[in-house]
């Protein structure tokens, strides 16, 4: 009830901007929260360009279908793809103005650019720079792709289970770049602090469908989610002999990708050209920072 209400007075506020004076002749570019405002404000420029937000894709969603209809040629929408790309819904989202990121989230599109290596080069032991460099992500990878499985699987099943708030120490060990994950005790974990999962939502189903979406052989870009992999990043540099900082955890790492990913880096990405599309054909130019 509480997300209905917030997800109206969001839109209420959208339809008042646009009586504003200040927002004559102004595109409004939605996006899914405060964190993706701090990556857009500083890697999009445009006089006729204002940011908002509405919390969570699937409130985004819900208000684009109607007010895409009610202004249109002045509001589109920026989310994450989670595993659109992989279900086919990547059209179904533009219908309604809704532009994806190329790779499951915004925080994998930073990873799999540039700002990985500034990120490196700024909290790793000179020693250990290296090894980090080669190893890091594909260490990090390796645990996050079971997890984002487990997550598609839940999406697609409506299963029901809670991932938000994991104790991620509970279910994977780190040794230096190395990083495994224990499925039984992630499973485990996810059936206990899920009280309204699905009837189906058994430890032998999630197993039988886990080694299911394993032999698709999907994109590991398009699977692992990102907040899984920084939070993994973070718990490589908590060791002593990775990192200069060791009171490191995955808020910190997403701010550095934030700071280092450049407007030439968004600009190699097809959400920026889908986006530079799009405003164009109503006459307003999307710079960059």
């Amino acid at each position: 009830m509480r997300s209905y209400i917030d997800e109206n007075d969001k839109k209420n506020e959208i339809r008042l901007l646009f009586k504003h004076p200040l927002y004559k002749g102004k595109v409004i570019i939605v996006v899914e929260g405060m964190s993706d405002v701090r990556l857009f404000r500083g890697i999009l420029n445009g006089e006729k360009i204002r940011l908002e937000t509405i919390d969570g894709k699937g409130n985004l969603i819900s208000a684009m279908k109607e007010l895409v209809g009610e202004f249109p040629d002045r509001i589109l929408a920026v989310c994450d793809a989670d595993h659109d790309h992989l279900t086919g819904k990547a059209n179904e989202r533009q219908k309604y103005s809704i532009y994806l990121t190329d790779q499951h989230d915004a925080e994998v599109m930073m990873l799999n650019s540039p700002a990985l290596a500034s990120l490196i080069d700024e909290y790793s032991s000179p020693d250990n720079a290296e090894e980090l460099h080669c190893n890091l992500l594909e260490g990090a990878f390796s645990a996050a792709y079971p997890l984002g499985l487990l997550r598609w699987v839940n999406t697609d099943e409506s299963l029901g289970l809670k991932f938000k708030g994991l104790n991620f120490n509970q279910f994977i060990d780190v040794n230096r770049t190395s990083v495994k994950v224990d499925v039984d005790t992630l499973i485990d974990e996810l059936l206990k602090r899920s009280p309204n999962k699905a009837t189906i939502a058994t430890k032998s189903h999630l197993i039988a469908r886990l080694h299911d979406y394993q032999e698709r052989k999907s994109c590991k870009f398009q699977v692992s989610a990102g907040h899984d992999l920084t939070n993994i990043i973070s718990m490589v540099y908590r060791q002593r002999w990775a990192s200069l900082e060791l009171n490191m955890d995955h808020k910190k790492i997403e701010s550095s990708l934030r700071i280092a990913y450049s407007s030439d880096n968004f600009k190699d990405t097809a959400l920026f050209k889908n986006l530079s599309k799009y405003l164009s054909g109503i006459g307003v130019e999307l710079g960059t920072c």
